[in-house]
């Protein structure tokens, strides 16, 4: 008996049901999005068509020709004599994903320090901006070498910023349900 190789559901409905040979990612793209509507844009079925490629690619299920946006995927003779099933799909409210929505107290810890480690660094950026700003002001001719640095320090400060926001809402959004459980 052979053994059977399971590949990812939508791959499977390209490859082996619609029988897809010597296409493009668009083609791909847009024969996985007549068949299902789970991807918020088509560029984001584009990026995961490609990578799906890629990945039989680097299996040597696929061979490429062309370059860049020129490039045609052809199934490979090892590709035709596996034999393929679809991969099982999970079902959306098996347990095992309502314990992944559950966050448990060591991860919020965790993110709770890594908060802090952010909120550090954003006080020594806000320093730094600081500093930056006096020096601006006390060497007005060396505005040309400082102007760099003070605006790199600002776009650290707005990233960091950006950061502890989200851990922030984060952390309450799985605090609050983690209280509901």
């Amino acid at each position: 008996m052979k053994k059977v190789t399971r590949i990812n559901p939508d791959m499977f409905n390209l490859l082996i049901e619609n029988g897809m040979d010597n296409f493009s990612v668009i083609e791909a793209r847009d024969a996985l999005l007549n068949g299902t509507s789970t991807f918020s844009s088509r560029d984001d079925a584009r990026k995961y068509v490609y990578r799906q490629l890629l990945s039989f690619e680097e299996k040597g299920w696929l061979s490429v020709t062309g370059t860049s946006r020129d490039k045609s995927y052809h199934q490979t003779n090892e590709f035709k004599s596996l034999t393929i099933e679809p991969r099982a799909t999970r079902n959306r409210n098996s347990k095992a994903d309502l314990k992944a929505v559950q966050t448990p107290e060591s991860s919020l810890n965790a993110l709770e320090q890594e908060k802090k480690q952010h909120e550090g660094e954003l006080a020594i950026t806000l320093g730094e901006i600081e500093e930056y700003q006096s020096l601006l002001i006390r060497f007005p001719n060396s505005k040309q070498d400082i102007q760099p640095l003070f605006n790199a320090a600002r776009e650290r400060s707005a990233k960091l910023l950006g950061r502890i926001n989200a851990l922030t809402n984060w952390m309450k959004v799985a605090q609050s349900k983690s209280l509901q459980c």
